[in-house]
C-alpha cells in the first residue's frame, strides 16, 4: 500500500465529521451536571413609583383628621392607611431602594416609614390604653412624639437640598406642621391643629404631583410634568 494510500486511511479515521462533533457536544452537555441560575436582585425600576402615592394617601388622611373631618378622639380611625398602607408600603420602597443602591432615597423612604409607623402605634397606644397614661398625660405624649420627628425632620431637610427642589420642599413642610402639632398639643389648640392640617393638605399634594412625574418618566414621556424643579444645592 503505498504512502498516499495510507495516510487517507488514518485520516478517514481520526478526524469526525461535522454530524460526529455535533453528536459529541450533545452527549457531553447531557452528561455535565446542570448549573444553578442565578437570580437577579435589583435589576432596576424606580422605588419612588410605589412612595410617592403611597405617601401622599397617608398624609391626606392624617390632614383630613386634623382640620376636623372626623373628631380628634376618632384618630385611630386612620390607622389602616398610616399603618397597613403607608408605614409598611414605604418599608417596602426602603428594601427596594436599598438593592438598588440608592442610599439616599432608601433613607428618606426608611425614616418616613418609621414615622407613619411609629405614629399608628401611638395613635393603637392611646386608643387601647396599651401605655397606662391617664387622661392629662396624653397631649403632652403626643406634644414628645411632634418634637421628636420634627427635630429628625429637620436635619433630614439639609441633604434634601440636593435633591429636585419639591423633595426638600415637601419636607420643610412636614416640619412646619409637626411643629403646630406640637404647640397645638401644648396648648391644647384645636385652630393650631386645623392649620397642621392645611399644611399637611400641602406636602400631600406635592407627593402626588412628584408621583405623575415619576410616572410619565417611567412610561417614557420626554418631557414629564409637573417639573419637580432643580435641586437647590449643587
Amino acid at each position: 500500500m503505498s504512502q498516499a494510500h495510507r495516510n487517507e486511511g488514518t485520516t478517514a479515521t481520526t478526524t469526525p465529521t461535522a454530524h460526529e462533533v455535533r453528536e459529541m457536544v450533545e452527549r457531553e452537555r447531557a452528561a455535565a451536571p446542570a448549573q444553578p441560575t442565578g437570580v437577579l436582585v435589583g435589576a432596576g425600576g424606580d422605588p419612588l413609583i410605589l412612595g410617592l402615592p403611597i405617601f401622599a394617601i397617608g398624609s391626606l388622611i392624617l390632614g383630613m383628621v386634623l382640620v376636623g373631618v372626623v373628631d380628634l378622639t376618632a384618630l385611630g380611625s386612620i390607622v389602616p392607611i398610616i399603618l397597613g398602607a403607608t408605614g409598611l408600603m414605604l418599608l417596602v420602597v426602603t428594601v427596594w431602594a436599598a438593592m438598588l443602591g440608592q442610599t439616599m432615597v432608601a433613607g428618606i423612604t426608611g425614616t418616613f416609614s418609621g414615622f407613619w409607623l411609629s405614629l399608628s402605634l401611638l395613635l393603637l397606644g392611646l386608643v387601647h390604653n396599651w401605655y397606662g397614661l391617664v387622661l392629662p398625660q396624653v397631649p403632652n405624649v403626643q406634644e414628645m412624639f411632634f418634637i421628636a420627628w420634627g427635630c429628625l425632620f429637620v436635619f433630614l431637610l439639609i441633604p434634601s437640598l440636593f435633591l429636585p427642589a419639591i423633595y426638600p420642599l415637601i419636607v420643610a413642610l412636614v416640619v412646619a406642621a409637626l411643629a403646630l402639632a406640637a404647640t397645638a398639643a401644648h396648648n391644647l389648640d384645636n385652630d393650631l391643629f386645623k392649620a397642621a392640617g392645611y399644611v399637611t393638605f400641602v406636602f400631600a399634594l406635592l407627593g402626588f404631583l412628584a408621583f405623575v412625574n415619576v410616572g410619565m418618566t417611567a412610561m417614557g414621556a420626554k418631557k414629564p410634568l409637573p417639573p419637580l424643579g432643580p435641586a437647590i444645592m449643587h
